[in-house]
């Protein structure tokens, strides 16, 4: 048994921007998420020599609060500029004066600088939130409990009310409602290790016009990778037609529509990686949701603050301004 001010759930952006934001106001705060590090779909992954940012690809700044926070992570060597135009599915560039900055070492960079300090927990997935005495328990799949006054939910909807529902936790009707209503695009990516240079423009990215691609990325001319390795991301209605598709078929499908590509993968250098909710249909209008008639408890993320990185942010910044 823990006991906490105010629990964390997940360590994904919002999470963690909730989190220092928390503990700088003397909160006594963890931080759990299932998966064995921190991120969410700030995610970079290594297959052999080869480094891949197959979740989020970059981001812009346009808010003075968000701008402050890239400028500290700029000043810390966390993030660097990509590039500054907006690539048009025609393959040109227009310049339109916002940098796309990058982590310098992979996305996942940036949720690292943020956990430092932080009471962090990976590798622990709840089964259930439920309400006890006025406060909040949590229990893991190895039956650990932690016992909160506060909650901040960054999870996906569905998977957060799948943890009230485990927990036995009645949400307001309004609430239940309109969480319900919350759904989310998927997202395949397939990440291919090269056996030479992907023959991609500069800056090492493509936007297609439309199916199968969303997204291609060299991760090599990003400047992340010391050796040429892919990431293709395909669009909304190939992820849900190839879901359930063999890895075999997915890879062959989208490495054949990359339009220009001038190597193959390398032998066993290929993994695919499936995001249920890649981001939301649509986001809600609050930044933050505080729930009716139970103890503190907010919900945040993308399905809030907007399905970006600033929207991310900004939503656990509006979480920890809520309990605060």
């Amino acid at each position: 048994m823990t006991d906490l001010d105010v629990l964390v759930v997940g360590a994904g952006l919002a999470g963690l921007e909730a989190a220092r934001r928390l503990v700088d106001a003397g909160r006594n705060v963890a931080v759990v998420d299932k998966g064995r590090g921190v991120g969410g779909r700030l995610a970079t992954r290594r297959i052999g020599e080869g480094v891949f940012d197959h979740g989020a690809q970059f981001f812009t700044s346009a808010e003075p609060e968000f701008d402050a926070e890239v400028a500290a992570w700029v000043e810390a060597g966390v993030v660097a500029q990509w590039f500054e135009t907006r690539l048009e599915p025609d393959g040109s560039r227009v310049a339109d004066g916002h940098p796309r900055w990058r982590g310098t070492a992979g996305m996942s960079g940036i949720a690292k600088h943020l956990a430092v300090s932080l009471d962090v927990r990976t590798g622990s997935r709840l089964v259930s939130l439920a309400v006890d005495d006025g406060a909040w328990t949590a229990v893991d799949s190895d039956g650990f409990v932690i016992r909160a006054d506060s909650i901040v939910v960054t999870a996906p909807v569905p998977q957060t009310l799948a943890l009230f529902e485990a927990g036995g936790v009645q949400l307001d009707t309004n609430d239940r409602l309109e969480l319900d209503a919350v759904e989310y695009h998927p997202c395949i990516a397939v990440l291919a290790l090269l056996d030479g240079p992907s023959g991609l423009p500069a800056p090492g990215a493509l936007r297609p016009a439309g199916e199968p691609l969303d997204w291609v990325a060299d991760n090599q001319m990003k400047g992340i990778s010391p050796v040429p390795a892919l990431t293709v991301h395909a669009g909304t209605a190939t992820s849900r037609a190839l879901w359930d598709a063999s890895d075999d078929d997915v890879v062959g499908r989208l490495l054949a529509a990359v339009p220009g590509l001038a190597s193959g993968p390398v032998a066993g250098g290929v993994q695919v990686q499936r995001w249920l909710y890649a981001r939301p249909v649509e986001c809600r209008p609050e930044s933050a949701r505080l729930l009716v008639g139970l103890p503190p408890a907010v919900l945040c993320g993308d399905a809030f603050g907007g399905a970006r990185v600033p929207g991310a942010a900004a939503s656990g910044m509006a979480a920890a301004a809520l309990l605060l």
